[in-house]
């Protein structure tokens, strides 16, 4: 059975409009697959969600209406998903479907400062950032480039340290910022949200060369980063959640940005998180310094996603 038609049961049951032979299989899908429960309740969650930011009525089509056939209200999901209540067994548990509790949400955070850059000037801090909401880390500055969203964005300039390996050394540009979570304790259910890091990257090298490798990296720890500029990176081992992003380049694109991300469920004894952007050269010439200058960052965001617990009751029988 393709998505296609699993798509069409969705849709059907959200608007109403399930016969009863079509009820049952979604049931059997519903009751096989946890793929296809995620899907059911991602797609419940849309219908509920537009609902409430239109509250539209939306009509059926022409074909299907008839002069005793009322025009079809936009349903919430509590008329829509209540309605389902399989009864699906599976050994001794019956699993039944319910209201969830919240609809889903996503709201872009501004506690992450400057993440178009533009109003940084210049080089950017040095060294770990010692407090909330400044770009700090290896050599790298705010420059003029063809962005995204603006007209400048982070260029990486110079590793401060490097690694040494056999032949060759791997050296990395890194720069961080600290943001400040404590507020978004008293608006979120513990374990019910998720923090989601991206960022948009450009090599800007006009012909293919050696690899460098993109990324960024979300970390949330509780209580103060006082100490975190003395013992980074050793203090990362600390973090309650971490989460990593990445994209190889070779160049040969100078024009074309790349969006990097990742997302770590967000602990409820979560106080900040470290933002960590990386060029990283994995074949740097072993006592060379690492150079970049032609790798920029920009349209960097932090999204809080709130997810409902998946609506699923379990009773004994």
């Amino acid at each position: 059975m393709n998505d296609e038609r699993f798509d069409h049961l969705v849709s059907a049951h959200l608007h109403g409009l399930l016969t009863s032979k079509e009820r049952t299989e979604l049931e059997q899908r519903l009751l096989h697959s946890a793929a296809d429960r995620e899907h059911f309740w991602q797609e419940a969650e849309m219908h509920s969600m537009m609902h409430a930011s239109s509250q539209m009525e939306t009509v059926l089509p022409e074909r299907q209406r008839s002069a005793t056939t009322p025009w079809f209200a936009w349903r919430p999901l509590t008329a829509a998903a209540a309605g389902i209540m399989l009864g699906m067994f599976c050994t001794s548990v019956v699993f039944g479907y319910v209201m969830p509790r919240a609809v889903a949400t996503a709201s872009r955070l501004f506690a992450l400062v400057d993440g178009s850059f533009e109003k940084t000037t210049g080089r950017v801090g040095s060294g770990f950032p010692a407090e909330f909401g400044v770009w700090s880390g290896d050599e790298a500055e705010a420059a003029d480039a063809a962005t995204v969203d603006g007209h400048r964005a982070l260029r990486f300039v110079r590793a401060e340290r490097e690694v040494a390996l056999p032949n060759y050394g791997a050296a990395s540009c890194d720069v961080y910022q600290l943001v400040d979570l404590r507020s978004l304790k008293a608006d979120i259910d513990p374990g019910e949200a998720t923090l989601e890091l991206s960022a948009r990257f450009l090599d800007a090298r006009g012909s293919s060369g050696e690899k460098v490798k993109f990324i960024c990296r979300l970390y949330a720890f509780s209580g103060t980063p006082d100490a975190l500029p003395a013992e980074w990176p050793l203090s990362q081992k600390e973090a309650l959640a971490a989460g990593s992003g990445t994209f190889d380049s070779f160049g040969g694109a100078p024009t074309t940005w790349q969006t990097v991300s990742t997302k770590v469920l967000l602990p409820p004894g979560a106080d900040f998180a470290v933002i960590h952007l990386v060029v990283h050269k994995p074949k740097n010439p072993a006592g060379t310094e690492a150079v970049f200058g032609d790798q920029y960052a920009d349209d960097v965001r932090l999204t809080l996603k709130t997810q409902p617990t998946l609506p699923v009751r379990l009773a004994q029988r």
